[in-house]
């Protein structure tokens, strides 16, 4: 490799020898090769903390530097604010003796910087698909001035963007800025879980014609990983529920005290329960160390100061969902603890690459926990939660698989905001043919024929979201108008209507829905009740008990892989160095009641006719109940996704797997629709008409391409013990 340094700029040498560099990690290097040699897009996949950011960032500050552009040079695009302002102060470090100015701009920073930026357009700007989108919407004269010497375009996270209607919209908005301004700005796209390399750097270069080179390294020799299990009984006179929980939060407790720790859970209900039990151990044992919480909802200030105790030169834990996923620099963690299996194996990526950031091995100790008091779908006698944390751990670790991301092929919502966002920015009139050029040719609509698109405007009109003219022009319509120019329109997801919870004249936070006066809800590791309610916020006052829990999402969509794994690890007899002793006796008892319940085999007779367990992710298991539901003689009872469906038939196996052929044959996927089906899935769905929807819904949802396999008996040495044992 080419030593580079004579192409970078003195104040990023110093800053790099001040920060105790002594030399380029290979994923850097092979980086400059490409950012500095060619004209290539750079797609970066590699462990986090590994460096991307740096790789990425180095020659796009000595390009800006060495030949200042006209305007804005380069753009940073992250996918939350609190990651922006993060990447804002590391960027801000280093370009300190710099001529390059960095600016932010979403949602929290002030309106008077956005002025100077807009007055003044240079340097690098740091956004969010909804701000630049709210850009070339609302400053769509001051567009072409702003960007027209925009060299570069480095997105974060590429992953939390693929799967994503932001994501598209981000490709959308990254066309529309090069046909305005006649730019063509080199795209780096930074991830650290991105398995499917190919599939994205396809994405990142989608709508343009530069190739797109990708640089990875493979960083799983560095993790280190424990799986813990506990089992909670229920309520008992013995008080043998309170011992295992005790015995649960004191191990907690002993990982998390006193180092640097974050601990994951998989729900904003669970952080905050954990939370707040952890808090009381740490109190009752005299711990000076502090636990935080951390989530969505939290107000930005207690985020901030979550984040910045995790920085500090004192140990702290802080509870966390997915808002400390993505890649923000929280300092030297000693470790992170799950609690709970993750849902995805790019989660536990993601989770496990918070430690080790300073040049040190990742660590994570998973908590896979078993509660006799919920009732939740499964096998009796087998632990399905451990199962899933093996399985995602022997499908990272061992074989370098996460979760393919594929991008919505027909997104109709989408194309709908798109349409109403060139109208209300439209410089000429425009006619049906006007738009097929400048929305209908936008990379994410690829898919979407002249003919389809064409039903989506006739529709629009009929509805006076769009007005015709005479002469064919459209404009904006009465129904069109609060859509188009809301304040709520760059964001192309939902946002849910949630109350913020305030004490004392501070904002707390927020819960979903509308508590009323004397609601108990908590909050910020914390209980509060409700005294006083208003529109859209509510005064509380902190107290004891029980807490309502306050927030809900749709459940997780799990991957046939991942599912497949989990009945591999029940039905071999591998042994998994890194389990503990309660983990491992788990696992043998799973293993046994599930080779007794019969459950690998698909087909399990019942007095009514079957027991099906497909072992099939999320969107396969729901297509698969849809078929049997329309094979005659099948009534289908009900169905626990992605674990079993019961099935009421006197038809054979063999006849029920020639039913399900027979199905597939006639290749009619909009036959499984159901009556009453709900088709309306994103923000602008309901602008759109059914016919499209039902299309968009199959193209999507539906997916047959799956066999349903008898049990194997699998007696193959694991990878990550050879390779990986903690």
């Amino acid at each position: 490799m080419t030593d580079r340094t004579g192409l970078m700029p003195g104040f990023v040498l110093d800053h790099l020898h001040r920060s105790g560099w002594t030399s380029f990690r290979d994923i850097q290097e092979r980086a400059f090769d490409i950012l500095f040699d060619t004209d290539d897009h750079l797609l970066i996949s590699s462990g986090t903390s590994s460096g991307k950011t740096e790789a990425a960032l180095i020659p796009v500050v000595s390009s800006l530097y060495e030949n200042p552009p006209e305007g804005v040079g380069a753009l940073y695009v992250g996918p939350t604010k609190a990651l922006i302002d993060d990447q804002f102060a590391r960027i801000d470090r280093m370009l300190r003796d710099s001529r390059i100015p960095v600016s932010g701009w979403h949602g929290d920073v002030d309106a008077s910087r956005k002025e100077r930026l807009m007055e003044r357009p240079e340097g690098i700007l740091q956004i969010t698909p909804e701000s630049l989108e709210g850009i070339l919407d609302n400053h769509a004269e001051e567009v072409p001035r702003m960007f027209s010497g925009l060299r570069f375009v480095v997105i974060d996270e590429v992953h939390s963007f693929m799967a994503s209607d932001r994501g598209l919209q981000l490709i959308c908005e990254l066309q529309r800025i090069e046909r305005m301004c006649g730019c063509s700005p080199r795209r780096i796209g930074l991830s650290a879980t991105v398995s499917d390399r190919e599939g994205a750097a396809e994405w990142l270069g989608s709508g343009s014609d530069r190739e797109v080179s990708i640089v990875s390294s493979d960083d799983r020799r560095s993790c280190r990983i424990g799986i813990k299990h506990f089992r909670f009984p229920a309520e008992d006179p013995e008080g043998r529920r309170r011992r295992a929980v005790s015995q649960y939060y004191s191990e907690l407790f002993r990982l998390t005290d006193p180092y640097g720790c974050i601990v994951f859970t998989n729900s904003r209900a669970s952080a905050e329960m954990t939370a707040r039990s952890l808090a009381k151990v740490s109190e009752a044992r005299g711990s000076r160390n502090p636990v935080k919480v951390h989530h969505g909802s939290l107000s930005g200030s207690l985020r901030r100061t979550a984040e910045e105790d995790l920085r500090g030169d004192l140990p702290a834990t802080v509870v966390a969902t997915v808002t400390l996923e993505l890649g923000m620099d929280i300092g030297g963690l000693d470790r992170v603890v799950q609690i709970g299996a993750p849902f995805s194996c790019s989660s536990l990526v993601q989770r496990m690459g918070r430690s080790g950031r300073r040049g040190g091995r990742q660590e994570l100790v998973m908590f896979c926990n078993d509660d006799e008091a919920e009732w939740r779908p499964g096998i009796d006698g087998v632990s399905l939660e451990l199962a899933r944390g093996i399985a995602e751990t022997e499908l990272y670790l061992g074989e370098g698989w996460t979760e393919p991301l594929m991008p919505d092929p027909l997104p109709y919502g989408l194309l709908f905001h798109q349409t109403l966002a060139a109208l209300k920015s439209a410089r000429r009139y425009m006619r049906f043919h006007d738009l097929c050029d400048e929305v209908l040719s936008l990379a994410p609509f690829s898919g979407i024929s002249r003919e389809d698109y064409r039903l989506l405007l006739k529709h629009m009109i009929n509805q006076r979201t769009l007005i015709q003219t005479q002469d064919l022009t459209l404009l904006v319509g009465p129904r069109g108008e609060p859509a188009a120019f809301g304040r709520d329109f760059p964001a192309v997801f939902e946002v849910r209507r949630e109350t913020e919870v305030r004490c004392g004249g501070s904002t707390v936070g927020t819960v979903q829905g509308e508590p009323e006066v004397g609601a108990v809800v908590a909050l910020a590791g914390r209980v509060w009740m409700v005294v006083k309610r208003g529109d859209g916020w509510a005064e509380a006052v902190e107290t004891d008990g029980e807490a309502d829990v306050r927030w809900k999402s749709e459940p997780p969509v799990v991957h046939t892989r991942i599912v497949s794994k989990i009945r591999d690890v029940l039905s071999s007899d591998e042994d998994y160095p890194y389990l503990d002793s309660a983990a491992r006796d788990e696992l043998m008892s799973s293993r046994a009641a599930f080779a007794a319940s019969g459950a690998g085999d698909v087909f399990v007779p019942t007095e009514d006719g079957f027991d099906v367990y497909p072992w099939l992710g999320t969107v396969q298991f729901d297509t698969l109940r849809r078929m049997l539901s329309r094979i005659p003689e099948v009534r289908v009872m009900y169905a626990y996704s992605p674990l079993v469906i019961a099935m009421d038939t006197r038809l054979t196996v063999k006849e029920i797997r020639k039913g399900l052929d027979r199905i597939r044959e006639e290749g009619d996927r909009f036959a499984l629709l159901e009556e009453r089906e709900s088709l309306r899935r994103g923000k602008y769905d309901r602008f759109v008409p059914e016919a499209l929807l039902s299309e968009a819904f199959c193209a999507k949802r539906i997916d047959w391409d799956f066999d349903l396999r008898e049990r194997r008996n699998l007696r193959v040495g694991s990878r990550v013990n050879e390779l990986y044992a903690s």
